[in-house]
């Protein structure tokens, strides 16, 4: 009886962690409703790590023909971005992927992302194939913009 509730205990784990997003530091106010578009998942035909920040319709058009063989969804390119992390099929760890508030250094707009470990290492059957996560930010003209992974975050290296 002990043994099940242990597992049921660990399933909640888990769940918890896999629900919570992982926070990371801000120096910028929040974003606005309208630009709180997210997709995140844990499966993805995304083989190898892609961090980026999309900026063009071609480029999103591609990454979703890649990751999920679907059209991707329509994006204002003009007004929007979207930070990109897909950690590929060679995770050897399940990570909530998370994303904090851009700020401005040395004339670039760093988007802050971290990784939090989830409980359960993953191999065989169980291994991560594709997580990842993605985010819509607001477009600054004439700035660049980039992901950086923080300091905090605790990916296996």
């Amino acid at each position: 009886m002990k043994r099940k509730q242990h597992h049921f205990l660990i399933f909640l784990l888990l769940l918890l962690f896999i629900c919570s997003p992982v926070i990371v530091r801000s120096e910028l106010s929040p974003p606005a409703q309208h630009q709180v578009m997210t997709w995140k998942g844990s499966i993805s035909n995304q083989k190898t790590e892609f961090i980026k920040v999309v900026e063009t319709q071609e480029e999103w058009s591609q990454l979703w023909r890649r990751a999920f063989d679907k059209p991707a969804p329509d994006m204002d390119f003009e007004k929007y971005v979207v930070a990109c992390v897909f950690l590929g099929h060679s995770a050897d760890w399940l990570y909530s992927i998370g994303f904090g508030q851009p700020f401005m250094r040395d004339n670039l707009l760093v988007i802050p992302f971290g990784l939090a470990e989830i409980i359960l290492e993953l191999s065989g059957q169980f291994k991560a194939s594709g997580q990842y996560h993605m985010k819509v930010f607001e477009k600054k003209k004439d700035v660049t913009m980039i992901l950086e992974e923080t300091a905090t975050s605790s990916r296996r290296r």
